[in-house]
This record gives structure tokens, C-alpha cells and sequence, in this order.
């Protein structure tokens, strides 16, 4: 699922040229992030008003024109801050607080598609969403050797989400549908740091994030024939990043 290049190479190649000191990864510590992520959003919709009036098959079809799964996708950075402390078994236990952006986002326009149980009737459907900030605190968990330290991380996050729907029809049925949220979610996974001497360490990151869904209703536009008609939304959203950090301790 992700795009993010060459992270493990470099990862290893300075775990190579900097050798395998003792470190202690105790203090806290502030940096910076950058990565790629990848993720899903299943998009489902619910018919109400007057489409009860409708053939069973034509809402069938509807339904099916309205649904999809869109695949956000894009960078991912921002900064963190946090305090570890490492015992000298090599437990590491800490907590982090970051702040992300997210240039994530996926479209898709069908454009006039007949319905199966009226092929003279054709709709065009629209979907999108965009993954904008998002902050998050995370505790962490791992085991230090030499300058190595390996740690699972799991938390909670809010993040800033657009979503939109629209259903278009070749005898004026005009609809458009959208939501701009921000959503609790749960975030975890598992990462590794090197620590480049005394202050500065360098790492990677795997991170799914599982966010709310959104719930919207689609809204007619101006001119729209059929009134009375209403269409639900509801969308959901998880991503993962694969992600680069450097940090600073004191």
C-alpha cells in the first residue's frame, strides 16, 4: 500500500555506519516525521422518502451506484514530543504527542450510467474524501540494546476529514451531499529508533490509524426535479503510514 522509497535502506545504512554503541533512550525528546500513507473508505448509502415508491430494482441499483470504496492516498508529516525512560533491563516505557498533516485525498465520477431496470435512465455519481490534520497521543512500549530500540505504540487521535457525495440524473435530478468533521479514532503499531550518539536518533514507523465514520444526508440542488426523494451517506475511514523520524532528546 505505500509509495514511501528507500526508508529501510537508509534506516540500515546508518545502523551500519554508526555501529552498535550503548545508549540509554531516557529524557525528552522533540522531532520531526515524514511519510506516505495509504488507506480505505468505504462509502454506503441509504434511501428514504419517496423512494419507497420505487421498484425494489431501481433502489437496488441506486444503492449500488452510491457505494463504492475510495483509496486516500498521499504524504504524511508534521512533528512530535514526548518523554521516554529506559530501566536498565532495557524496558523503554513513554508517551508521545504529535501533530500531522496529512495531504491524503481520492475522487471518482462514474459519469451517466443507465440503471439495469430502466436503461433508458442514467445517473452520474461523485465521490470524495480528504484526510487533512490530525494530532495524537500514543504510548510506547519497547526494548533498547545498545542503540537500537524496538517498541510497539498504540493511542488516540483526532483528525480533520472532507467527504462528498452527488447523484445526478439525465431527467434533472440534481443532488449533492457533505460533510467536514473532525474524528476521534485509535491509532497503534510498531517502530524502531537508532540512536546517532548522546541527542539524536533516527527511526521508522508503521501506523494504522481507524477513524469514526461519517454520516451526512445528500441535499438537492437548485432546479432538482423529483422533491420528496433523500439519500443517506455513511463513510468510513482507516489509513496506515509508513513513516521516517528524527528526534532530539535533552
Amino acid at each position: 500500500m505505500f509509495k514511501l522509497k528507500h526508508a529501510s535502506i537508509a534506516v540500515a545504512a546508518v545502523v551500519l555506519a554508526h555501529g552498535a554503541m550503548a545508549e540509554d533512550f531516557s529524557g525528552f525528546y522533540v522531532g520531526g516525521h515524514l511519510g506516505q500513507g495509504s488507506g480505505e473508505s468505504e462509502v454506503t448509502a441509504g434511501l428514504g422518502g419517496l423512494w419507497s415508491s420505487e421498484s425494489p430494482a431501481l433502489r437496488q441499483n441506486v444503492v449500488a451506484l452510491l457505494g463504492t470504496e475510495l483509496e486516500p492516498e498521499g504524504e504524511v508529516y508534521g512533528l512530535q514530543a514526548g518523554y521516554q525512560h529506559q530501566w536498565e533491563s532495557g524496558l523503554v516505557l513513554g508517551a508521545e504527542l504529535d501533530y500531522s498533516q496529512l495531504d491524503m485525498d481520492d475522487t471518482r465520477v462514474t459519469g451517466f450510467v443507465p440503471t439495469i431496470p430502466f436503461p433508458s435512465l442514467t445517473y452520474a455519481v461523485g465521490n470524495s474524501v480528504e484526510l487533512n490534520e490530525m494530532i495524537g497521543l500514543r504510548f510506547k512500549a519497547g526494548y533498547a540494546f545498545g542503540s537500537h530500540l524496538v517498541y510497539v505504540t498504540a493511542g488516540a487521535v483526532q483528525a480533520d476529514a472532507d467527504a462528498s457525495a452527488s447523484l445526478l440524473s439525465n431527467g434533472g435530478y440534481a443532488k449533492r451531499g457533505t460533510a467536514s468533521e473532525t474524528l476521534d479514532g485509535t491509532q497503534y503499531g510498531i517502530g524502531y529508533a537508532f540512536a546517532l550518539g548522546e541527542h539524536w536518533s533516527l527511526g521508522a514507523e508503521y501506523l494504522l490509524t481507524e477513524l469514526d465514520d461519517m454520516d451526512y444526508a445528500m441535499a438537492f440542488l437548485p432546479g432538482s426535479t423529483f422533491p420528496g426523494y433523500g439519500e443517506t451517506i455513511e463513510q468510513s475511514l482507516e489509513f496506515d503510514t509508513l513513516r521516517l523520524t528524527v528526534n532530539f532528546r535533552f
